[in-house]
């Protein structure tokens, strides 16, 4: 009979520890097992099952690290390691055996790079137009930046909207979201992918739910600055809801994903016309060959070189491995690009390690329609609280410290800890920058009024004036400072109150490549399209101007890949 020994070991993520368990039996790895982390879980969990599954087989510690993820997957492997060898148990099998490099051919119809939202929508839809269809990703798990997004999204003149708003959905239009789109960015979006954008987003969803048997609700938060109800969203909430299932299904239906596959050259024929590219895997160089290519390999935010100056003093929360990686590999097809400075800064922003914030935008809108407000260094309001996004941001920018402060009572506490926990925060995490207050970021503070001001580094005095002004307000029924809609002028309750930063920060680039209107076909510098290639997502950039709306860049993401699929697919 075996005997089960199961050894606890912890591991530093880049969220906080991670706690896991390995089950052995007989000096064999029976099982891994999750039990505490604060990871991303669209990223973790890919990660994780990805490196269960070759430690089990491989029966050692001694495998590969994921990529895109490797100091994490690195720190799991020697900790997993460690823990075992203390216990005074010997693995059968620990000598990794070493993998000869090889060189493969792989053809198909089209080729996909990038295995984000926009790269799996288009490969989906020249998957459903009845081609062979590829898609390689450079990491070990796919997603892109999407992972790290709300799967919220607008169903605008979709069939999915039209059951989920009922007669509200007749109030929205292409022509309106056209508009919204051009409003909010103060017209700096170029009009004809908007056009494309705001047309082809009602087939994109309906195409997409269909095609992976996604099931869309309205979105719990209607923000401001789109003009009708029209966000839809997930039941997880979550984009990594929306990538699982629809890798699943366009897997499932014959199509094929190449992970670990970094794209570093490119295939021509004779004549100079693109016909594949060259990747890199850790064993393998993959040469695809491919009538038609969709570049969907996303922005360049964690790109340093690339970073414009003024972006410099904006916090990142985009993944470490958006890298414009293809404006490197690209070079030799001389893309026209435009716009590379432009960055899509939203407030919200908590930071959890210098210059990197994740965000907190669900609980922060909630909690100012619980009547919370917004405050300065000096205790000062800066902003009417359920304005649009971009007035906060922008009053942020304009603080010295570029922080601004949430402040709100216990009862709006409670609604905003569970929005947190819900999008990316974990219990023990929170408890843990509660334990810090008033001794690092991020600021997060509990107690009477004086007591927050201090540990947030508040003007005391400025923000008691405040507050007791604010309850004039409320009184009357009428914020004369900022013009705040009294539908969200709530009192205070009770003495106990709560702080939490709030900084700008961003993950998406606007800026790109020029991709033609009409097929998302990628341009020249001399203003021609490239045979045989076409853009999706983030990697073509002025559909959204300079300042995309929420729930857009999701949107961009469906509508442009569902749109370079088709156009990809009648390439002969």
């Amino acid at each position: 009979m075996k005997t089960l020994n199961k050894v606890e070991a912890q591991a530093q993520g880049h969220n906080g520890i991670i706690t896991f368990e390995v089950d052995l039996s007989d000096n064999q790895i029976e099982d891994l097992k999750v039990m505490d982390h604060s990871e991303t879980p669209g990223i973790f969990n890919q990660v994780f099952d990805k490196l269960k599954t070759n430690i089990l087989k491989q029966q050692s510690f001694a495998v590969d690290t994921i990529s895109g993820a490797t100091v994490m997957t690195k720190a799991i492997l020697d900790s997993g390691q460690k823990a075992v060898r203390a216990e005074g148990i010997t693995l059968g099998n620990t000598i990794e055996k070493e993998v000869p490099h090889k060189t493969i051919d792989v053809t198909a119809d089209v080729a996909v790079i990038g295995g984000g939202e926009a790269g799996l929508v288009a490969a989906c839809r020249a998957l459903s137009l009845g081609k062979e269809v590829v898609l390689v990703e450079k990491n070990g798990y796919l997603g892109g930046a999407t992972i790290l997004n709300g799967s919220n999204v607008v169903g605008t003149g979709s069939k999915v909207s039209q059951t989920i708003f009922g007669e509200k959905a007749t109030l929205d239009s292409s022509k309106r979201l056209f508009t919204d789109v051009t409003r909010e960015s103060a017209q700096t979006n170029y009009p004809e992918l908007s056009y494309l954008m705001a047309e082809n987003i009602g087939a994109a969803i309906d195409f997409i739910s269909k095609f992976a048997d996604l099931k869309y609700q309205a979105a719990q938060t209607q923000t401001p600055e789109h003009s009708v109800e029209r966000q839809i969203e997930l039941p997880s909430a979550s984009s990594y809801e929306f990538i699982k299932k629809v890798a699943q299904a366009f897997q499932d239906k014959g199509g094929r994903i190449l992970l670990d596959t970094r794209v570093e050259d490119l295939l021509k024929s004779k004549q100079g016309q693109l016909s594949g590219f060259i990747a890199e895997g850790p064993y393998t160089t993959t040469r695809v060959h491919a009538t038609s290519v969709i570049l969907a390999s996303g922005g360049y935010g964690a790109n340093e070189k690339m970073r414009s100056q003024g972006s410099q003093q904006i916090d990142y929360y985009g993944p470490m491995t958006s890298t414009g990686d293809s404006y490197q590999f690209m070079q030799s097809m001389n893309l026209k690009t435009h716009d590379l400075d432009w960055y899509k800064v939203y407030p919200h922003g908590l930071e959890v390690e210098p210059g990197i914030a994740k965000l907190t935008t669900y609980a922060s809108k909630k909690a100012t329609d619980m009547g919370a407000i917004y405050v300065n260094r000096d205790g000062q309001r800066i902003v009417n609280e359920s304005d649009v996004y971009v007035k906060f941001r922008d009053a942020i920018l304009k603080q010295p410290d570029q922080i601004a402060f949430l402040v709100m009572d216990a009862r709006t506490w409670h609604e905003f800890y569970n929005l947190l926990v819900l999008h990316d925060f974990t219990a023990k995490e929170i408890n843990g920058y509660f334990a810090n207050q008033g001794t690092r970021s991020p600021i997060l503070a509990k107690g009477s009024l004086s007591k927050v001001a201090k540990l947030a580094g508040i003007n005391s005095s400025g923000l008691k004036k405040t507050i007791k002004s604010y309850s004039g307000y409320i009184q009357a029924q009428k914020d004369s400072e900022f013009g705040r809609d009294p539908q969200y002028l709530h009192d205070f309750v009770g003495d106990t109150y709560y702080i939490i930063e709030q900084r700008d920060r961003f993950a998406t680039t606007l800026g790109g490549y020029t991709a033609r209107p009409n097929d998302m076909a990628l341009e020249d510098n001399n203003e021609q399209p490239v045979a045989h290639l076409y853009g999706a997502g983030e990697v073509v950039g002025g559909a959204n101007g300079h300042d995309s709306m929420p729930s857009m860049m999701n949107t961009w993401a469906i509508a442009s890949g569902y749109v370079a699929g088709k156009s990809a697919s009648q390439v002969k």
